[in-house]
């Protein structure tokens, strides 16, 4: 396993650990609503295994979170200060300029990918 890929499952572990604790649950309580096993939750938590993108899901919705809130870090999920505003507005759009504003967004970040390339 990468050093990249044990990190993530530490984060998801973690990220896992920390949520059932704030609300209060036991591990009981999440693997019987994800309809997981108890050493399949365990081996979550501590990081030494990687649940699968359904189980994810599973997880997710017995916790009452979003799937970013597991496998994201604090730092991943968190808005920019600067752009915080700018989603705000783009939140506001209708839905067709909003996927043109997606297309152009994703076409300069691409562009500017290709030249790091270089």
């Amino acid at each position: 396993m990468t050093e990249s890929s044990q990190e993530r499952l530490m984060i998801i572990g973690t990220n896992l650990k920390q949520i059932r604790e704030a609300k209060k649950l036991t591990q009981r309580e999440v693997w019987e609503a994800a309809e997981i096993s108890k050493s399949s939750l365990t081996a979550y938590e501590n990081g030494r295994s990687d649940p699968t993108g359904d189980t994810i899901v599973k997880l997710a919705k017995a916790l009452g979170v979003t799937t970013d809130e597991l496998l994201l870090d604090e730092q991943e999920r968190t808005v920019c200060e600067d752009m915080a505003p700018i989603l705000r507005r783009f939140e506001a759009l209708p839905e067709t300029l909003r996927h043109q504003a997606r297309i152009a967004v994703k076409g300069v970040l691409f562009g500017y990918e290709q030249e790091v390339l270089k």
